[in-house]
């Protein structure tokens, strides 16, 4: 099996296109993007103030814990709140930067023409709203429990410290990432039996002393080393050469090579799996403009470029979510679950490839 493994290294670092496309092209995306579109995208915005119109014109108890909200959020200079009529909030988006009307239970939120602080006035309501859906629940079930709260001066709300202002090269550094996983894994894997098939030696490999599953873990163990290449260069020249940031510490960064070690694992037998399945189909030129439509819309090149309800369920959009929770909040959950995902579906491809490889035909 050994001459089988070094004969699949040489073969995946034998091209001169295969190295560029695999690990030059991708790290160089991540410079240019990174600096081109750091005027463009940007990374952080100010919120700046908010000057806030709000209507409450009932005068029942949700009315009044509404305005109590809002006025609180006035003291704390969060906002600056200004009580209007129902027949001022058509125009209040002229006026202010918003304006929210309260109406029974239903609050409607009037946006006005920023959307940074479109946004932060949404957050701000979705808040409030989860906080009077759990008091409604508590009181439902257990209203003694209310009248046993201790209300103190202390802050509810803290503010959070992520340690370092992130930039657009941070996001490339994790988008082109995904790139190389997606263009360098997955093809790689599709070029394994390539050769074979392409010059006609497959029959000579089926009836040669080393048994096909040999052969076949054999070019699949070959392909590892091209692996953990193509990631550890993006991230290493985005991190050393271009300032890029990953995650705050060793054991979080360590995590994330991982996922995307254990992800490419995953497209790499999905390339190896379709060309076992497909010989006669030219395999790169089928999974190129596939791999190029799923990158697009999940972000991956354009954070805003999105279909609803179709994007979030997309391979490289799953990932960079799961990217970006370790790497800039340190949650490792979703991180996590890509991985199990990802070894699960390397070991269900590896084992129908194997079933393929060895159920071929003599005259295959």
């Amino acid at each position: 099996m050994l001459q089988v493994i070094l004969n699949a290294v040489r073969s995946c670092f034998r091209s001169g296109t295969t190295i560029f496309f695999s690990m030059l092209f991708p790290s160089l995306c991540t410079f240019f993007l990174g600096t081109l579109l750091e005027n463009i995208e940007v990374s952080d915005d100010v919120v700046g103030e908010i000057n806030l119109a709000y209507c409450a014109e009932s005068s029942d108890y949700s009315a009044n814990a509404f305005e109590e909200f809002i006025l609180s959020l006035d003291e704390e200079n969060v906002i600056n709140a200004e009580k209007i009529g129902a027949d001022e909030l058509e125009s209040a988006a002229e006026k202010y930067s918003a304006a929210v009307e309260l109406n029974g239970s239903e609050i409607t939120v009037y946006n006005g023409k920023n959307a940074v602080q479109n946004r932060t006035v949404k957050a701000l309501i979705d808040g409030y709203n989860q906080n009077a859906a759990a008091y409604a629940a508590v009181a439902e079930k257990n209203p003694q429990a209310l009248a046993n709260i201790e209300v103190t001066d202390e802050n509810l709300v803290e503010p959070k410290d992520f340690g370092r202002t992130r930039t657009m090269m941070d996001y490339y550094a994790v988008a082109m990432t995904v790139v190389i996983i997606f263009f360098g894994a997955m093809i790689s894997g599709a070029e394994a039996y390539h050769i074979e098939y392409t010059c006609k030696t497959i029959n000579r490999l089926n009836i040669s002393p080393v048994s096909r599953t040999t052969v076949y873990f054999g070019k699949i163990v070959g392909h590892l080393p091209l692996v953990f290449v193509q990631v550890g260069v993006v991230m290493c020249v985005s991190a050393a050469f271009f300032g890029a940031h990953f995650c705050a510490t060793f054991g979080e960064n360590l995590l994330l090579f991982a996922m995307f070690i254990c992800a490419s694992l995953a497209t790499l037998a999905v390339g190896v799996c379709v060309n076992l399945l497909f010989p006669k189909m030219q395999t790169w030129a089928v999974l190129m403009p596939i791999n190029w439509i799923m990158l697009f819309f999940s972000g991956t090149f354009q954070a805003d470029i999105a279909i609803k309800g179709v994007s979030e369920y997309l391979p490289p959009n799953i990932i960079m979510e799961a990217a970006f929770d370790l790497t800039v909040f340190g949650r490792t959950e979703r991180a996590i679950n890509v991985i199990i995902w990802s070894l699960v579906i390397f070991a269900a491809l590896m084992l129908i490839g194997w079933i393929k490889v060895n159920t071929r035909r003599k005259n295959a």
